[in-house]
């Protein structure tokens, strides 16, 4: 009893800290945070920061950020952010905002996995003639498991309660109810799921 009262006053303090740091210095520090977040504070910041996230969504710690400012594409928040109730977000997962990330209710993203929502290699100017910057945004619809180590490139849309295997590279769009794997991730099987 005592543990959980002071586990929500510090998750307040925390916070209410970020908030005003933020304030002053913007939201790279929220971004740097989330790095190590402590769970009662992760989806209110994030929130507070214009991400829309469900009900019953957990982060189980480390979310690695990237985009959310200094892109050419970046808000300077988290606007392009939706995750939907029920979700759980595994430790180090890579979220790039340069695009919306869109993920569905009962969502599951495993640890390590990888959603990229731009390709750019602007350094090299030989490179760039071949291959063009690429910004698209993600959509994980409802149900969908992405497996620990999986890559979502940039435009992807994993269909309804559809599996990506450990360690898939998505470069493509995949049908509901299905699982897929390998590098390029193709279709395994189609799973045989009872629809309510």
């Amino acid at each position: 009893m005592v543990s959980a009262l002071v586990d929500r006053m510090l998750s307040h303090v925390i916070y209410h800290g970020m908030r005003v740091s933020a304030a002053l210095s913007g939201v790279d520090g929220v971004v740097r945070y989330m790095r190590h977040p402590h769970a009662g504070v992760a989806v209110r910041l994030l929130r507070a920061f214009g991400a829309t996230i469900g009900e019953g969504t957990r982060f189980k710690g480390r979310v690695v950020f990237d985009n959310v400012t200094g892109d050419q594409h970046s808000t300077g928040d988290f606007r392009h952010l939706t995750i939907g109730a029920n979700c759980f977000i595994g430790e180090d997962v890579y979220l790039d905002l340069a695009a919306p990330i869109v993920v569905g209710d009962n969502t599951m993203i495993s640890a390590r996995a990888a959603v990229l929502t731009h390709a750019d290699c602007n350094r090299s100017a030989a490179l760039a003639r071949v291959y063009p910057r690429v910004t698209a945004g993600v959509t994980i619809e409802p149900g969908c498991w992405i497996g620990f180590g999986a890559t979502l490139l940039p435009g992807v849309c994993i269909g309804r309660e559809g599996v990506m295997a450990a360690g898939a590279v998505v470069t493509e769009s995949t049908e509901p109810r299905s699982l897929a794997a390998g590098v390029p991730a193709r279709l395994v099987k189609r799973l045989p799921l009872d629809t309510p």
